[in-house]
């Protein structure tokens, strides 16, 4: 039996009890052990008692205990027989889903489309018509009901698949078990299948193994005696031998039949156009390729042409196909395509054979050269059947290399290689800086093949397309386009001989050569600045498109260096930290840049340099911006400084191409300029920045200096409040007016520019007390027009925009402070635009406050005068004071909590041995903390029946006897009491802002009166009852204390 399918609820003893129960189970038994014999069953009667009914031998009666010796055997033999049965089948639960999670699912689904159903017809409304809703035929209703429907039967369509699905797995038990025996079964086949296939694969691999024995003895006589009796005789004849004049004969008949045959009947290849017939075969010639020779073997037409001899019709190549392997495997090949295709089919393969040799014969050549004087500069590579070199990988850039190879198109030159169009070739490929060139200016010589002179082409080829690109670019600069300084080049075609001839000035020249091995630049004659040039055209990675920009910086080194010598005379310092890279330059000097010095003024802020660069295009003054140093410097600067705008002085002028002169006129009219028009552009950029409409109008000219434009500022309101800090700042105290801003000056001993700034006040914004407040040397007011006008001093190179915006911001948030101080009915004191002070209560001490502010950014300052009430909440007055409207919440709650504070000061004073302690934990809620007696309370501020109230509760009462039980009493009283401005409520009293200090007054004094220091008690003997009284007053002391101490420090 080779397994059991185990049903639900079987057992092994059940079955053992079952198959001992009678005869038949123990056949079934039998049968499994193979045996079918079927013996007649003895029953060993037991003799019959008196008293003791006639029992089958396999049952018991009630009480008999003893079994007979024939069951005890059967049960121990089916016992036996279940253990030597094989294991259980396999159960497969791959891929069960429980019943309950497809339920699940679709449960949820359906809750999901329900819930986007009735979302969907929310939103479809119903017309209105004259008030009433529409009817319920409405087009709108319709769409509803119909949405609904579909919903509804779509569910029910998935209700009825689940009731399908559910009735289907009442017999998934059985429908299981199928399964599992399916796949024991399929199992057991495979194992089968396998042994089967097992067998028939070591019997065919034996077949290899089996060898007859050797024939010794024939072999022995067919070694000394040349012949052996047991070889068999067949009687052949020796043919007669040909005359040389049938021999004659027979070859003029072949080459008749060939000629006859390759003229009338054979297809013959275009690239076998080209044969001859002679000595009984025909040659057939493929032009710088190879020579095959065919023949025929009798006079059928239909017979096929076979191979005699080959040759290869190139150099270097060997003179012919040595005998050998190769021959063999050429031969047979070629035979078996002359018999399937005919010519067509041998031309294939054997151009395929040689296009395949050529390949090799030029990879080893490269190979050669690698080893030899190109070695280091070139790198031989075979991918697939071409054959990829590289040369001058010394050098940076992009990879050249060229590609030889089989090209199945030439698309190219047709004449390069002699082929058919659409025949596979020898072709090359050259790419160069990693892109491919179209148009190869190469001749590629197929029948003497040579890497080496294909490959001093290419570098010639190379190096002139440099050279022509170089010259091009230079050419479109005035200072060679209209033979200001000479410009010439040198061709080669053959040999890399190429070179630029360049005039640097009217005294210096040099010649740009390239070394073709390396590919290195060098120019001659050797000098100090030729050595420099050569080492920034060799780092070139794309020398045809960076040579011209080294070539111009070649030539304004010259024009920089004299600059230099000249500036620095004048007592201009000379900025050797600043290297911008040449992207820099040209990005904000213009594309043509070569060069640039930066100088400097030590009266001048850090952040503004003049310029001098030079180029192919002229030579010009500049202005310069630099960025802020910061810790992570710009990889494109040195010392964390960069550029970061620049500007053309409109004074200068391009000088000569090949000289360049500066005086000293030129310097004094720069360096005035340049400080003006630094201030102006900071000023232009920052308005710009904020969108603030700006103009610049001309002065009146005839002064001596040059004449620098006024700066006029048209604020909006809607554009000054963008300056406002916060978003609902009220308007600015100008409206809708200019602003002028007019450069006075530069005072080099304080590095400042001078301005005098003019702008309109709006007299509802200012009235003219608050303005003669704020008068003084700060600003200055017009008695009789609305203007007023305050100067600036600020750093060259620092605009003035900011310090305009802070004054007339500091102005604007000082108006809105002493506006919130006339709402509360406070007169301010000692009012600037950086404090102002005023005072909240005069009884019974005077109290004041004074705000600090410095800057617009910076957060106002708070301080209270000494004694104030309110400095135990300072850290909790100056929280609310950075808040929006922080002015106007301090002032409502220092009024509001003032009696509160004073209440808190009263208790303190009246506590002088420390017994009361009050701890603010905000600015709304206080613990009162009472020594001895204990006790605790919190007073806080809540909102009762809209109105706002001072609610102080007590945390917990002293359960003690004796005089605290007197306390207790009187605070009973006191939080049911009432009194003018507070009212006792639950566990609690709420005061209202006056009433608090009376309900801390009278708490006080409730406390006041049960404090007495503890007299000295005598120590007596104490009795049991009076010590464990003792002991528990201690206890609940301890506690009370430890309490006491937590929440002190909490």
């Amino acid at each position: 039996m080779p397994g059991v399918l185990k049903t639900e609820g079987d057992d092994l003893e059940g079955l053992v009890l079952s198959q001992a129960s009678g005869g038949k189970s123990a056949n079934m038994a039998g049968g499994i052990n193979g045996s079918h014999d079927h013996e007649p069953q003895q029953h060993n009667h037991r003799p019959l008692v008196n008293g003791i009914p006639n029992v089958p031998p396999n049952q018991q009666v009630n009480g008999d205990v003893t079994a007979p010796e024939s069951s005890q055997a059967v049960l121990s033999a089916m016992g036996d027989l279940v253990r030597q049965l094989p294991p259980e089948i396999e159960h497969i639960t791959f891929g069960y889903l429980p019943f309950s999670e497809l339920i699940t699912r679709l449960v949820q689904e359906t809750f999901n489309g329900l819930t986007d159903s009735i979302n969907e017809m929310s939103e479809l409304q119903v017309p209105q018509m004259n008030g009433a809703t529409a009817a319920d035929t409405s087009q709108v209703n319709v769409r509803k009901r119909l949405r609904l429907l579909n919903f509804l039967q779509e569910r029910r369509a998935q209700f009825i698949k689940i009731l399908v699905l559910s009735q289907w797995s009442r017999q998934a038990q059985s429908i299981s078990r199928v399964i599992d025996m399916r796949i024991w079964l399929d199992g057991k086949r495979r194992l089968y299948d396998d042994a089967c296939s097992w067998m028939g694969e070591l019997k065919r691999i034996l077949e290899l193994e089996r060898k007859p024995n050797p024939d010794l003895r024939t072999a022995l006589e067919a070694l000394s005696l040349g012949k052996s009796p047991g070889l068999p005789d067949l009687g052949y004849l020796p043919p007669d031998r040909l005359s040389p004049q049938r021999l004659l004969k027979t070859v003029r008949g072949i080459n008749t039949q060939l000629s006859l045959r390759l003229n009338l009947h054979e297809t013959v290849p275009p690239a076998f156009r080209n044969f001859s017939v002679a000595n009984g075969r025909v040659t057939f010639r493929v032009q710088d390729e190879f020579q095959v020779d065919l023949s025929i073997a009798n006079d059928d037409l239909s017979s096929q042409l076979y191979f005699i001899d080959f040759r290869f019709d190139f150099e270097p190549s060997p003179p012919e196909l040595p005998l050998g392997q190769l021959r063999s495997e050429i031969e047979n090949k070629v035979n078996e395509l002359l018999s399937r295709n005919s010519l067509g089919g041998c031309y294939r393969f054997l151009h395929d054979f040689v296009l395949s040799h050529k390949l090799n014969v030029l990879r080893h050549q490269a190979y050669r050269m690698s080893q030899a004087k190109w070695s280091e500069h070139l790198s031989v590579e075979a991918v697939h059947r071409s054959l990829v070199v590289q040369y001058w990988i010394g050098r940076p850039g992009g990879k050249n290399w060229i590609e030889i190879g089989i090209r199945r198109r030439n698309v190219g030159n047709a004449s390069c290689f002699h082929q058919e169009e659409d025949e596979p070739h020898i072709g090359l490929r050259w790419f160069r800086a990693g892109k491919e060139v179209s148009d190869v200016p190469v001749t590629v010589n197929l029948r003497e093949l040579s890497v080496e002179d294909m490959l001093k082409q290419i570098v010639a080829a190379h190096a002139d397309s440099i050279f022509r690109e170089t010259l091009a670019r230079l050419k479109e600069y005035s200072i060679y386009s209209k033979n200001v300084l000479r410009l010439k080049h040198f061709r080669s075609r053959i040999e890399p001989a190429s070179h630029l001839f360049v005039q640097l000035t009217a005294s210096q020249s040099c010649s740009i050569m390239q070394e073709p091995i390396t590919g290195n630049f060098g120019l001659l004659p050797p000098s100090s600045l030729h050595s420099r040039g050569e080492r920034e055209l060799n780092g070139l990675g794309a020398p045809e498109k960076g040579a011209a920009s080294r070539i111009a910086q070649l030539r304004a080194i010259a024009s920089c260096d004299e600059v230099e010598r000249t500036v620095r005379c004048y007592g201009w310092e000379v900025v050797r930290s600043l290297r911008p890279s040449l992207e820099v330059l040209r990005q904000h000097f213009g594309p043509d840049t070569a060069r640039a010095s930066f100088f400097r003024k030590r009266a001048w802020n850090a952040r503004w340099l003049l310029a001098f660069t030079a180029s192919l295009m002229g030579d010009y003054w500049w202005i310069v911006e630099l960025n802020e140093q910061s810790s992570k410097p710009d990889p494109l600067t040195v010392s964390g400084m960069s550029i970061r705008d620049a500007f053309k002085l409109p004074t200068n002028s391009s000088f000569a191409a090949a000289s360049v002169e500066v005086s000293l006129a030129d310097l004094t009219q720069i360096e005035y300029s340049a400080a003006g028009l630094i201030s102006q552009f900071t000023d232009t950029r920052e308005l710009s920045a904020q969108c603030v409409p700006h103009r610049f109008v001309r002065t009146v000219p005839g002064r001596s200096r040059p004449d620098l434009p006024t700066l006029y500022v048209h604020f909006t309101r809607n554009r000054a409040q963008k300056f406002q800090k916060d978003s609902d700042a009220v308007q600015v105290p100008w409206s809708s007016q200019n602003i002028r801003a007019s450069f006075m000056g530069v005072d080099a001993s304080k590095s400042t520019a001078h301005h005098l700034i003019l702008a309109q006040r709006n007299s509802a914004a200012l009235r003219s007390r608050r303005l003669n407040i704020m008068a003084g040397e700060f600003i200055k007011v017009h008695p009789t027009s609305p203007a007023f006008a305050f100067p600036l001093n600020n750093p060259v190179g620092q605009s003035t925009v900011p310090a305009i915006l802070e004054r007339l911001g500091r102005i604007q948030r000082l108006m809105d402070y002493l506006r919130t101080l006339q709402a509360f009915g406070l007169d301010p004191q000692n009012v600037s635009l950086d404090h102002f002070e005023f005072a909240y209560s005069t009884q019974p001490h005077v109290c004041r406050a004074e705000i600090f502010f410095t800057g617009l950014k910076d957060s106002p300052q708070l301080s209270l005068n000494r004694g104030n009430p309110h400095l135990r909440i300072k850290d909790h007055l100056m929280s609310l004071f950075r808040n929006p409207n922080g002015l106007k919440r301090v002032i409502w709650f220092l009024q509001l909590s003032l009696p509160l504070m004073q209440a808190f000061a009263a208790i303190e004073a009246t506590n002088t041995k420390n017994t009361a302690v009050v701890l603010p934990r905000s600015a709304e809620w206080y613990h009162i903390y009472y020594r001895d007696p204990a006790g605790r309370f919190d007073v806080r501020l809540r909102k009762r029946r809209d109105e706002l109230k001072w609610f102080v509760q007590h945390s917990g009462f002293p359960a003690k006897r004796g005089q605290d039980q007197q306390l207790h009493d009187h605070l009973d009283s006191l939080l049911r009491g009432k009194g003018e401005g507070w009212n006792g409520v639950h566990q609690g009293i709420a005061a209202s802002m006056d009433g608090v200090h009376a309900v801390l007054e009278k708490i006080d004094e409730i406390f006041s009166q049960h404090f007495a220091p503890p007299p000295a008690q005598p120590r007596l003997a104490a009795g049991p009852a009076d010590t464990c009284q003792k002991q528990d007053f201690k206890g609940q002391k301890r506690k009370a204390e430890d309490d006491s101490d937590v929440v002190v420090l909490d």
